[in-house]
């Protein structure tokens, strides 16, 4: 304890002194009464007249305390009260109240994401601590409550600090502090777990399993327990370190210069192409292969990886490398002029330069490099007669298409790799991707301080995938970093990538932007090419065969045609041909390429017509395949719509437009709204259906039906109930007028869900039975009423009736084959089996939910599931982890806008607010905030990954559980759609 007053220690004077004072200070703001300051004092022996001897040292510590104080006045900094003294000080006057205060601000910094300031708030806390709290009432058995209590608060907050610079990457400063605390405090595995994290991150990954052996060690022969699934994890997870964490190999390798060697000097280092560099050279290691050709589109950095290879390559030639550049040549016949010029025959003295070529080659060994090929092809046989003159003659070539020879071997080169954007990659490992790693450098040559970090990470990814990998396009995009930021620039290449302007003098013409780039690959296509390829432009993604020869008026049985004008367009490395997982061909165009087409297309004389064909054919593929996503096919349904999603939805822009076709749109929202349900993105969608629902209000009953209860359904799921009642009353009574009575039981069950929600729980009782009786009901009707049945018994508290209905719900839901409906019974029967108090069996549901819902691909129900899986880990008591679902959850909802509904919304808050009050502010604002930064595919990999390590043990199967199926009818009595 130290007292200072006026800038200057004071000396407390006697040991009975200095324990008023500490008694009065632990409890500072606070009457403390004569009575437990005399019990303090002396226990069980004080003397008979105690009261005169603590008002003497309640008056020396007033004139201590209070100096200036005149005699005479009442003191107020140390108060008497009635029956007692209150010592009067303010947070920053008294240690204790300012450890509180610094640690309140922590919390709230660290909760706010504000991880360095909370840090600095809790290190500040911890830093007033110079030796144990108020030691001279330690022995004092009266305090040994508070004081214990207060030292626990200490360290809890200790090791908060500890996690949150952790988590701020401060692991190297914190190992030694780390090592003194688990020697003094040996029995606090967090403090163990924080310490085997910061060796593992300061690449001590020896010293981190020594660590974890130490702390079994202690936990079992001196506590006699396991270390607890915390430390378990850590060790198991340091022990399946991989290689790709250890810092990479420095290449010591020195090229040697050999006697010929006319190799360009490189400008700027070969980013993220080590890989293809070697695969090339190695080519060349093949038996026979002498010619390699490396084909490509415009602005893949064919030039620059034949420089750094040829670089390898000339070292094993014994006469050298020689670097022909062709891009400047316009006539076949100037090519053996040039290949001589570079290899310093100049003085030809009239010989046919060709035989001058292949004499001076003929007894070399030596590498030709050939860089721009494609608008010569047609000197093929110089390349030819070369190779058969000279044996010891390696040639190798840059093209945007091959030549076509048989001693070729040609070498695809792609664009770099691309970093995922779900789930995203760590910083350390999305900087070493071959695209960002190249944007990074580049956007450094015009800001010097450009890096990557949490807040751009997302968009330079974004950038580098908009742009296709192209080093090209990546460089040009890069320097346009020196006058915006990169989110301006990705929002600007989202309208166009003519976005990216001239950057460099030193390009050649043809290079100086991505556009004349690809006029340059354009302008060597024929005619009928030409053409096609524009229409090509109509497309969003990768069309199938059957979809280009519809845009050309074909009939399907006309593909011959189509299929030789792809491969010489495929040929010239303006696309690429590729067989999709269900067997269909398909064909890929870059970004830039097909942004170049859709141009082309506008000045096309029969692009209505061509517009009409996309717009009609993938309705025809709607039509076909969505009616499949409520059976049994609904996987592979999914997969073909998921495929063609972007031209689907450019189909129905077109057909919402000026010129587009009313009836052709309506048509595609009645088809595709189950589609969009699945994937949980709607919001575009929604406000599409609503305005063509306002523009055709005479629509026939069998074309509108449909198109209302899909935008019903979509307007449901983005809160806006009152219009999802409105429209599903609508389509109800436009099914009724077209007959369709399947039609009319599926939207007297979605009413029932709307007056659910509504807490009109006798309508929707009355509805929902009304669907379960028409007797043209679809098996999907009936087990959507039967939901709807179940959660209002669950509602009003009779849970074994909800959990009778729930089961029933499941067992009819099986057969079906639509795992969207199968996992919506079981998330309900998890949910009624949670309110019975069975947790265990409650998560097997939700993880088969889970599972059947991923084997669809969809995403739009997982945040629901997820929800539910929290719950239940509450329950279990494993918080941290439902924190980090629950955060996701919300950060899914809010990127999507997809909110929840009153009753669900007061779950949730529920659940967040005993999370908190379970594990304190401090690990909920850390659980909180590491949550938010996941995807909701980064979660639930998380959440699988959780399962499959608690499965090592054996448990009993759901089926034993869960009551067997009584007989159902089968699948192929069931239909596969609520009203077809």
């Amino acid at each position: 304890m130290e007292v200072v007053v006026d800038g200057a220690p004071i000396a407390v004077g006697a040991a009975q002194q200095r324990i008023v004072l500490e008694c009065l200070a632990l409890r500072a703001n606070s009457v403390v009464t004569s009575d437990f300051l005399v019990e303090a004092l002396w226990a069980d022996h004080a003397p008979a007249k105690p009261g005169p001897q603590l008002q003497v040292y309640v008056a020396n510590l007033r004139r201590m305390l209070d100096p200036a104080r005149s005699k005479g006045v009442a003191s107020q900094r140390l108060a008497s009260r009635s029956g007692g003294y209150v010592l009067t000080v303010t947070e920053d006057e008294l240690d204790l109240l300012r450890f509180r205060s610094l640690v309140e601000a922590g919390e709230l910094a660290v909760q706010a994401a504000d991880l360095a300031t909370g840090a600095d708030c809790l290190r500040e806390a911890m830093e007033l601590f110079r030796g144990p709290v108020f030691p001279d009432l330690a022995d004092i058995e009266l305090f040994r409550p508070e004081l214990d209590k207060l030292e626990e608060s200490r360290l809890d907050v200790y090791q908060d600090l500890i996690e949150v610079e952790l988590t701020l990457g401060r692991h190297g400063i914190l190992v030694g502090e780390l090592q003194s605390l688990v020697a003094r405090q040996p029995f606090r595995e967090r403090l163990w777990a924080a310490l085997v994290l910061a060796l593992y991150r300061s690449d001590r990954q020896a010293d981190a399993l020594a660590a974890c052996r130490d702390a079994r060690r202690v936990f079992i022969d001196e506590l006699g327990i396991d270390p607890g699934p915390r430390l378990r994890q850590l060790e198991r997870s340091v022990l399946q370190q991989d290689a790709s964490l250890a810092a990479p190999a420095l290449d010591g390798h020195r090229r040697i210069r050999q006697r010929l060697d006319n190799l360009p000097a490189e400008l700027t280092p070969l980013i993220g192409r080590d890989a293809e560099r070697d695969a090339l050279c190695s080519l060349y290691l093949t038996e026979g292969c002498r010619l390699v050709t490396i084909t490509g589109p415009g602005g893949t950095g064919k030039t620059r990886l034949a420089l750094a290879a040829a670089s390898t390559l000339g070292a094993r030639m014994s006469d050298g490398v020689c670097w022909v550049n062709l891009a400047p040549l316009s006539e076949i016949q100037q090519v053996p002029g040039a290949i001589a010029a570079a290899l310093g025959l100049e003085d030809w003295a009239g010989a046919d330069p060709l035989k001058t070529v292949t004499g001076f080659l003929r007894s070399r060994r030596l590498l030709l490099v050939l860089d721009n090929f494609e608008q010569l092809e047609g000197a093929w046989p110089v390349v030819l007669d070369m190779l058969t003159a000279a044996p010891g003659l390696r040639i190798l070539i840059t093209s945007r298409r091959p030549l076509g020879l048989r001693a070729e071997y040609e070498y695809e080169l792609a664009p770099l790799a691309l970093p995922p954007l779900d789930p995203p990659l760590p910083l350390p490992l999305l900087q070493d991707v071959p695209a960002v790693k190249l944007f990074l450098i580049r956007g450094r040559a015009v800001r010097p301080y450009f890096n990557l970090d949490s807040n751009n990470a997302a968009v330079v990814s974004r950038l580098c995938r908009r742009l296709d990998g192209l080093p090209l396009a990546i460089e040009l995009a890069a320097a346009q970093l020196r006058k915006r930021s990169e989110r301006e620039l990705l929002d600007d290449l989202e309208v166009s990538l003519a976005a990216l302007p001239a950057a460099f003098r030193d390009l050649p013409d043809r290079q100086r932007t991505l556009t004349a780039t690809i006029a340059w690959s354009y302008q060597l296509l024929g005619e009928a090419e030409q053409q096609l390829f524009d229409k090509l432009g109509v497309f969003a993604a990768d069309p199938t065969v059957a979809a280009v020869n519809s845009i050309r008026g074909l009939a399907p049985d006309a593909e011959s045609a189509t299929e030789d004008l792809l491969n010489a367009l495929a040929h010239h490395s303006l696309l690429r041909r590729y067989t999709d997982p269900a067997g269909a061909s398909r064909v890929s165009m870059l970004h830039a390429i097909r942004e170049f087409a859709r141009n082309h297309l506008g000045s096309l004389d029969d692009m209505a017509t061509v517009r009409r064909r996309h717009a009609e054919f993938y309705l025809s593929l709607a039509e076909a395949v969505s009616p499949q996503l409520w059976g049994q096919n609904q996987v592979d349904a999914f997969r073909i719509l998921h495929a063609d999603a972007p031209d689907l939805r450019g189909g129905l822009l077109w057909a919402t437009g000026l010129d587009g076709s009313t009836e052709l749109a309506l048509r595609l929202i009645g088809q595709l709204w189950h589609y969009w349900e699945l994937t949980g993105d709607v919001a575009e969608q929604c406000e599409i259906a609503l305005e063509l629902l306002a523009r055709a209000p005479d629509a026939p009953p069998s074309l509108k039906a449909p198109a209302l209860s899909g935008a019903a359904t979509l307007c449901w799921m983005l809160g806006r109930h009152d219009e999802a009642a409105r429209l599903h009353l609508q389509s109800r009574q436009a099914f009724q007028s077209a007959g369709n009575d399947q039609g009319v039981a599926w939207a007297t069950m979605c009413l029932a869900t709307q007056a659910a929600e509504r807490d009109d729980t006798a309508t929707a009782q009355r509805l929902a039975a009304e669907a379960l009786s028409m007797p043209d009901a679809s098996p999907r009707t009936r087990v959507a009423a039967l939901i709807i049945l179940s959660l209002l018994a669950l509602y009003a508290g009779d849970h074994a009736r909800a959990l009778d209905l729930c089961r029933e719900c499941v067992e009819h839901a099986r057969p079906l084959g639509d795992r969207s409906i199968l996992g919506n019974t079981l998330v309900n029967l998890a949910d009624s089996t949670e309110q019975a108090g069975d947790y265990d069996t409650a998560e097997q549901l939700l993880y088969e939910a889970l599972g059947a819902v991923l084997e669809l691909g969809a995403q739009g129900q997982l945040v629901a599931y997820l929800e539910s899986l929290a719950a239940v880990y509450i329950e279990q008591h494993r918080v941290e982890q439902a924190i980090r679902v629950l955060a996701a959850a919300d950060a899914h909802r809010t990127d999507r806008g997809l909110p929840l509904f009153a009753a669900e919304q007061r779950r949730i808050e529920s659940m967040i607010a005993r999370a908190r009050a379970e594990v304190g502010p401090i690990p909920f604002g850390l659980a909180w905030a590491g949550g938010q930064a996941l995807t909701l595919t980064q979660i639930v990999n998380e959440v699988i990954l959780t399962k499959q390590e608690e499965s090592r043990q054996q448990e009993p199967s759901l089926e034993q559980r869960l009551h067997s199926a009584p007989n159902l009818p089968t699948a192929s009595d069931l239909s596969p759609a609520p009203w077809a």
